[in-house]
C-alpha cells in the first residue's frame, strides 16, 4: 500500500473526507419499555460473546443497568451458556 501525503490517496485511489454521524441513546415513551429494550440487547451480547468462544461462570458476567432502580442490575443467570441467553417477556 503506498500513501501519497501530497495528493492524498492510497494505491491511487482519492481520500475523500466524511463526516462521521453519531447516534444518541435512544428515547423510549416508558420505563417498561427502555427495561424492555436493555435486556434484549443484554441477550444479544450474551449471544455474541457465546459465539467468540466465551463461556459461562462464577468470573463470566455482562450486566445492563435496570432504567428505573438505577441500583439494580440484570445479570446472565449462573451456568448457563451465553449462547443460550434469551428474554423472557
Amino acid at each position: 500500500m503506498a500513501i501519497t501525503e501530497s495528493t492524498k490517496k492510497i494505491d491511487g485511489r482519492e481520500l475523500v473526507p466524511q463526516t462521521l454521524a453519531t447516534l444518541g441513546r435512544p428515547t423510549y415513551d416508558n420505563v417498561e419499555d427502555e427495561r424492555r429494550a436493555r435486556k434484549i440487547g443484554l441477550a444479544a451480547s450474551l449471544r455474541v460473546f457465546g459465539r467468540l468462544g466465551y463461556g459461562e461462570g462464577v468470573a463470566g458476567h455482562i450486566t445492563a443497568r435496570d432504567p428505573e432502580f438505577t441500583d439494580h442490575f440484570w445479570v446472565n443467570p449462573f451456568g448457563k451458556s451465553f449462547r443460550h441467553m434469551k428474554t423472557s417477556h
